[in-house]
């Protein structure tokens, strides 16, 4: 997925685990491990709240895939990259589409 996070939104850590699908505690000990990180992006051991910055950079170390909600609309139907995404699930699925055709009437 393309995550193309809102730059105005602060989220909590908590919504991030939940995201990630791990605990809080699995979260915190991540990012105890990417403090150095988050301090040069200026974000104290104990915020509640990550700012923009840090949450694009441990989306995308952490693996996580934003909701469409937490992300940028506008600059998402802008992006050359998303454009692309969505071609390919829709070749994808008009080919898984065809093959089950082709199956049906073999069976037939």
């Amino acid at each position: 997925m393309v995550n193309l996070y809102d730059k105005h939104k602060f989220i909590s850590k908590s919504t991030l685990a939940k995201l990630a699908g791990v605990h809080r505690n699995t979260f915190s000990r991540y990012l105890a491990t990417r403090s150095h990180v988050l301090e040069v992006l200026g974000v104290s051991p104990n915020a509640h709240k990550l700012p923009p910055e840090a949450v694009r950079y441990i989306c995308e170390d952490y693996c996580i895939d934003l909701p469409p909600e937490l992300q940028d609309q506008e600059l998402l139907s802008r992006s050359e990259l998303y454009q692309k995404f969505i071609r390919h699930l829709q070749d994808a699925e008009q080919v898984s589409l065809r093959l089950r055709l082709e199956k049906i009437k073999k069976t037939t």
